[in-house]
């Protein structure tokens, strides 16, 4: 009677039933082993192995890896040779354009300093004059030189949109025009460059 009331007390909890435990199914169990695991599959990525290099080294190298030899058909035509001819004027014709503007900021910024000083012995006034007159003159005669230059593109390209002029073609009409235009623009600052200083000159030796 002692074995049994330790061993079994009545206000002991009883311990629970495993009626309603569920049992694992073999083939969920089956399913579980052989689906594979994203985190297995991100360390997979990342470790690649002793023998292979990893994604972020294989991409650093393509970025710095350069591109050798022709990727297209280099065309040899006569009409490509004239585009690229011209191609290499319209370059010239942008660097010489580029000095002809700078050598009329220097006349303007000479003949600025020159009123700042008193614009002595002509005055304030005269000095002004002349380079009022070559301010105006040279962005106005720039919109008449690019006004110009837009006609010859517009026949050139609505020839092309009716299928009588192939775009290469079109292409080097509006180059040759562009260069045109770029010639006529730095011939127009030689101009007013030299306007202004011819003009200050003149107006000293007239005073």
């Amino acid at each position: 009677m002692l074995l049994w009331s330790r061993s079994v007390h009545p206000h002991q909890p009883r311990p629970p039933l495993l009626r309603n435990v569920p049992r694992p199914q073999p083939h969920r169990l089956l399913d579980r082993a052989l689906r594979p695991q994203p985190q297995r599959l991100l360390d997979r990525a990342l470790d690649p192995g002793p023998g292979r290099p990893s994604a972020q080294q294989s991409l650093e190298s393509m970025q710095h890896q350069e591109i050798e030899g022709p990727t297209v058909e280099r065309d040899t035509s006569p009409l490509a040779d004239e585009t690229r001819r011209e191609l290499d004027a319209l370059r010239r014709a942008v660097q010489r354009l580029s000095g002809s503007l700078a050598l009329l900021g220097g006349a303007h910024l000479a003949a600025g300093s020159w009123i700042a000083y008193g614009a002595p012995p002509v005055g304030v006034e005269s000095a002004a004059a002349v380079q009022g007159v070559v301010a105006f003159a040279f962005p106005f005669t720039a919109a008449l030189v690019l006004r110009r230059a837009i006609k010859p593109i517009a026949f050139f390209q609505k020839m092309e949109a009716n299928a009588r002029l192939q775009v290469l073609t079109l292409c080097l009409q509006a180059t040759k025009n562009v260069n045109l235009m770029l010639l006529r623009t730095r011939v127009v600052a030689i101009a007013c460059a030299l306007s202004v200083s011819v003009g200050s000159v003149a107006v000293i030796l007239m005073r």
